[in-house]
């Protein structure tokens, strides 16, 4: 990678790591399966690896052992995924408001949001809303022109908060969080949004310190109002119970990388079996075409026949028997032991 990029050697080290043999494999099973990510049990970084994968096959980079690397840890962050609640419940505050909006409404892929404000807390929400297909997403600024670059990222309309009243009614899930210090969204606002609603459900998330949405909202039954310290409580439980699962995780984990382990222990016994195959093969081939020359000589057939047979022999008995011959002269129990159970079939 230095060659590549004309660096100094050791100029990218600090930044790098290497694993080998079976902590490479687990590594690979844990970055997966969201064991090793900075939210525990976060879906996307497979998807990431899936990525780098077909990436791989489409340049022919892959090779045997490394290609069902990448099949088995799959499988693993499936099963890992299915049999643990590593992944079930929300850790981050964008997560937990998507587990609340879920349990309101159910789908919310048939609803609209505003977000209100256009940091950081209401980009990841809006993040989060926009990646489960959410209907509609409106931006709602201070800055209209920080709301529309907001907006562009995820295809969402844009206002400043002049509009903010007018349009609130048009919302299920409005989501504040801005540096006000004094409430944007209205106690009398808020009665006129749900009249023009007819009093279908409004969902609204005040993640504010100060607080942006009037909290004597709470008294309309249509409203349902989260503050921050309500999503905190709910992310802090979340994390409780995927750490809970993170050890059912380890064992799953634990043992796929046993399982990979014996298909590489398979797959190399497989490669020397093959080599012992073509070896034997290519070596009674040769002979094979001396015999027939023999023959073909007018040499006696059972006498062709019977040199045959003791040169095929000789020549794939002669590797072993030098092997044997050096273990018994250094006294190498273990491999004399070895040599009677695979050429004689004798396990004492």
């Amino acid at each position: 990678m230095h060659d590549w990029h004309g660096a100094r050697r050791g100029e990218f080290r600090e930044y790098l790591f290497a694993l080998q043999q079976r902590m490479a494999v687990m590594h690979l099973l844990k970055v997966t399966s969201g064991m090793d990510s900075m939210v525990l049990g976060e879906p996307q970084v497979v998807g990431q690896v899936k990525q780098a994968w077909h990436s791989a096959q489409e340049h022919k980079t892959l090779g045997t052992i490394l290609d069902r690397l990448f099949q088995h840890s799959f499988q693993t962050s499936k099963l890992v995924r299915s049999e643990t609640g590593i992944g079930h419940n929300p850790v981050t505050l964008p997560f937990a408001a998507l587990k609340l909006a879920h349990q309101i409404f159910g789908d919310v892929n048939r609803l609209s949001a505003l977000m209100i404000g256009a940091g950081e807390m209401i980009e990841d929400c809006a993040r989060h809303f926009s990646g489960q297909g959410i209907r509609r997403l409106t931006i709602c600024n201070r800055n209209p022109e920080r709301a529309a670059g907001l907006a562009e990222q995820f295809g969402a309309r844009s206002m400043g908060l002049d509009g903010l009243a007018e349009a609130l009614h048009e919302h299920d899930l409005v989501v504040a969080c801005t540096g006000s210090s004094k409430p944007l969204v209205e106690h009398e606002m808020v009665r006129k949004a749900l009249a023009r609603r007819r009093n279908q459900p409004m969902f609204v998330l005040d993640l504010s310190v100060p607080r942006n949405v009037d909290p004597a909202v709470r008294e309309f039954g249509d409203v349902y109002l989260y503050t921050i310290d309500d999503l905190r409580e709910i992310a802090e439980r979340g994390h409780r119970k995927r750490n809970q699962a993170l050890e059912a995780a380890t064992h799953i984990v634990d043992g796929q990388a046993e399982a990979f382990d014996r298909w590489m222990n398979l797959h190399a016994a497989g490669e020397t079996l093959k080599s012992l195959r073509n070896r034997a093969f290519n070596e009674r081939d040769k002979l094979l075409d001396q015999a027939r020359r023999e023959l073909a000589a007018g040499r006696d057939a059972d006498d062709v026949l019977a040199r045959f047979g003791h040169r095929l022999t000789n020549r794939l008995l002669h590797a072993p028997s030098i092997q044997v011959r050096r273990a018994a002269e250094i006294t190498d129990e273990e491999l004399m032991a070895a040599a009677r159970k695979l050429l004689l079939d004798d396990p004492s």
